[in-house]
């Protein structure tokens, strides 16, 4: 199983360098944001950079895990590839686990990129603590979030499961903390923004605590997009 999982994560990262679109929105996107914000409101703010910093790593934690692993499904259904990946030898949670994990490196990747800029742009040093913080959080939220993708996608994979997953991601994070404390300016907002579950891996990024919340969204997400899996049936 182990064998199988280093092959499949191996094989996802190709992949991924070889797709332009990606590397832009995984690696030069937040970089860029990240400089832009930060010279708007963190010139003055040394707070904010640190803020903002968390904030675009917990976005790009979350496109990537919508986008970049829960919207494959539909490619696959539409390929007639999901007929294939249920007859193999394997769980197909280590296929989609092997993809994930190859997001995880890559994100791993865009941190650093992240962090250096802080510095040589803003002299903020990154900590070994928020370092810790960051990976963490990253392995974690990746997985809630591509689960989730999986399960809205596949959910709708008949239909347009990607709109729908633009309405949702959109929907997460402007009621989330990634970029201002909504909670501050709308107190409506900020508590559905703290049912979501963006919030609690921004939680976990910036080294505020663990919410439980964040293993009931890992458990229904799973649960649910394996059970969907299981139960659908084929016209092809």
């Amino acid at each position: 199983m182990i064998k199988t999982l280093i092959y499949s994560t191996y094989y996802q990262l190709l992949i991924f360098t070889r797709l332009k679109q990606a590397l832009f929105f995984t690696i030069t996107f937040p970089v860029f944001l990240f400089i832009v914000f930060g010279s708007i409101w963190g010139s003055e703010n040394k707070e904010y950079i640190s803020f903002i910093l968390s904030g675009l790593i917990g976005m790009t934690v979350m496109s990537d895990g919508l986008f970049a692993v829960g919207s494959v499904i539909k490619d696959y259904y539409d390929n007639g590839l999901i007929k294939y990946f249920r007859k193999l030898p394997f769980n197909i949670l280590i296929h989609f686990s092997g993809l994930i994990i190859s997001r995880i490196i890559s994100l791993l990747f865009t941190v650093l990129l992240l962090c250096i800029a802080a510095n040589l742009v803003f002299s903020y040093s990154v900590s070994f603590a928020e370092a810790q913080n960051f990976i963490f959080g990253i392995f974690i939220g990746l997985f809630l979030f591509s689960f989730l993708g999986l399960l809205i996608t596949f959910s709708g994979i008949k239909e347009n499961g990607k709109g729908l997953i633009n309405i949702v991601y959109f929907l997460i994070l402007f009621t989330s903390d990634a970029f201002y404390p909504v909670s501050d300016f709308n107190a409506i907002i900020g508590l559905f923004g703290n049912i979501l579950p963006l919030n609690h891996i921004l939680s976990i990024l910036r080294g505020t605590g663990f919410n439980i919340a964040i293993v009931f969204w890992l458990i229904f997400s799973v649960t649910v997009f394996y059970f969907l899996f299981n139960r659908i049936k084929f016209t092809r």
